[in-house]
């Protein structure tokens, strides 16, 4: 069986005067990887960091791809119409030419990577897995470090908004109080706004995160003038952060091992759990503290390690309306509303839901199957698989239910009730152990990966948590205009599978969007604020609250209902 289309592509890139012919389908990014050129990337290809796009136009007089998600949120629109896209984000479906003299501006200025809007609005980031944070540029824009020089954008030609400028940061608070100076007549209010800018205005900073991991440290480097990251690195070694705060030698370290030089500012992420300092959002501890005059702030995990992780998810998907459902943490549901953060504490009725084993991959997982469940393809072909992609035991499942082998609340049948209704090459794979029936996905005499009954189940747990949990944040929290699930690993096509079988509600399907990989990098979007307590009032509210969903009757009866639909016998 063919899964793959043989139609080929040629990509041509017009900078180096090379073309490549590739795979219909193939990904742009690892094409460029692949012979050689060096693509500039913070975030390995993941969409997250917006450093790999490049102007693309048709060879053959196809229309280029339309964008994709992660190109519509990282890139501003007259980007987009110019013919940027994100390399790591474009699948190869037309003969295309290349323009990748954007990788050759090295750390220039990304003008690109900026909305244009009316002076005073601001463009709050939707759900990123990208650093970047697209602020306004006013009529009247400064454009140098040094000078400030006016640019107008109205009747700019597209060239022209594409060369690099400099963009000079206008922090929400500073914006919202220029926009109260048009409001207030007369020298007394004028005198009386110009205290209230001097108070609350702010200006970042060249600034670092230093993140603490067992083997070493993480590190970015924040530009002010970027408003982005402007490099990064790893540290390998033993040293702990709050050590080198304790022996006064942090700023030693950093100046030594990294390549921030004038830092005036510092975010240390640490991985302890912690219980000093000031409790965020019931998630991390915060503390601040000067550093021969260099403002340090440090957090850590208050509960677990995962509720840090969850802050940093959180950063960059506070729209409105948005519930965010972490895979790899069903405990710790959160939903946004007009700044107040609902704290959904799945605890104990998310404890049958075990699918942690299909997050956590192994080296050569199986990524794909044939329809009739005949084939399988793994990551290297030379080697047996060792593990099954999440969004792979769930395509199986959607198959094993069109063969029939699967009923509609995933029981799976045995071959009794099978024999002469499915061919014998899927008959086989069905057997009975640890009192439990199987379906053998993949079976050799040294590998045996296989779809259980447990497994099933589980499945069935989260198709009703979901469900219910929709249910019970429209009655009690207020419209659902998001749903963001987020997961460590790259997982395609995640949210279609979801919405196969029935995990994710229907009408919510167009509502639905997957953000994965490490979120730590979205901290940069931290130095936007003259410290972190600031922006989580800015971006939170002062109110929390929390619902526990096992003592909910609410929630107890929505699921009673959604148990009853998916699980009672026919």
């Amino acid at each position: 069986m063919i899964f793959f289309s043989n139609k080929k592509c040629k990509v041509i890139i017009k900078n180096i005067n090379i073309t490549v012919e590739v795979k219909y389908g193939a990904n742009l990014y690892n094409v460029l990887i692949e012979n050689n050129i060096s693509v500039p990337s913070l975030c390995k290809g993941s969409g997250q960091c917006g450093k790999c796009k490049v102007r693309i136009t048709s060879a053959d007089g196809k229309p280029i791809n339309k964008p994709s998600k992660k190109d519509s949120i990282i890139l501003a629109p007259i980007s987009i119409d110019a013919g940027f896209r994100l390399a790591c984000q474009y699948e190869v479906k037309s003969d295309i030419i290349i323009d990748i003299s954007e990788f050759q501006k090295g750390n220039d200025i990304d003008s690109d990577i900026v909305a244009v809007k009316k002076k005073g609005s601001v463009v709050k980031s939707e759900g990123h897995s990208s650093p970047v944070q697209k602020e306004s540029i006013s009529k009247e824009s400064p454009v140098d470090n040094s000078k400030s020089k006016k640019v107008k954008i109205e009747n700019e030609e597209i060239e022209d908004l594409l060369k690099p400028q400099v963009i000079k940061i206008t922090p929400r608070k500073k914006q919202e109080s220029e926009e109260k100076t048009e409001e207030l007549p007369g020298p007394q209010e004028d005198l009386k706004y110009e205290a209230i800018k001097a108070e609350e205005s702010y200006d970042p900073v060249e600034s670092i995160i230093l993140i603490q991991y067992p083997n070493g440290v993480k590190y970015f480097t924040y530009s002010p003038s970027l408003d982005n990251v402007s490099g990064e690195g790893f540290i390998k070694g033993k040293e702990k952060l709050l050590q080198l705060i304790s022996d006064n030698s942090l700023l030693d370290f950093m100046y030594n091992a990294t390549s921030a030089k004038n830092t005036e500012r510092i975010l240390i992420i640490d991985d302890e759990k912690s219980s000093d300092g000031d409790i965020l959002l019931n998630l991390i501890n915060y503390k601040s503290l000067d550093i021969n005059g260099v403002f340090c702030e440090i957090i850590s995990p208050h509960n677990n390690p995962k509720s840090l992780l969850t802050f940093l998810r959180l950063i960059s998907n506070s729209k409105n309306g948005t519930l965010n459902i972490p895979l790899d943490n069903l405990a710790d549901c959160h939903f946004n509303l007009e700044g107040k953060l609902i704290h959904l504490n799945g605890k104990y009725v998310v404890e049958d839901i075990k699918i942690s084993e299909f997050l956590n991959i192994g080296k050569n997982p199986i990524i794909d199957t044939s329809a009739d469940l005949s084939e399988i393809v793994t990551k290297d072909k030379l080697i047996p698989p060792d593990s099954m992609l999440f969004t792979t035991f769930m395509k199986i499942v959607s198959n094993l239910k069109v063969l029939g082998i699967v009923d509609n609340k995933f029981n799976l049948k045995s071959r009794a009730e099978l024999i002469d209704k499915i061919p014998l090459e899927l008959l086989v794979k069905l057997s009975f152990r640890n009192e439990q029936k199987l379906f053998n996905v993949f079976r050799s005499k040294d590998v045996n990966i296989y779809i259980s009954q447990q497994e099933l189940n589980s499945l069935n747990h989260l198709r009703v948590f979901i469900n219910s949990l929709c249910n019970f944040v429209e009655k009690n929290c207020g419209k659902l205009d998001n749903i963001t699930f987020h997961t460590l690993f790259p997982m395609e096509a995640l949210i279609n599978e979801l919405i196969n079988i029935g995990i994710i509600p229907q009408k919510y399907s167009k509502k639905s969007k997957h953000i994965y990989g490490d979120p730590s990098v979205q901290s940069i979007k931290l130095f936007s604020f003259k410290n972190i307590p600031d922006f989580v009032k800015n971006e939170f509210g002062e109110e929390f609250s929390f619902f526990d969903l096992y003592k909910n009757e609410d929630f107890n009866a929505f699921s009673k209902i959604f148990e009853k639909e998916f699980f009672s016998k026919d």
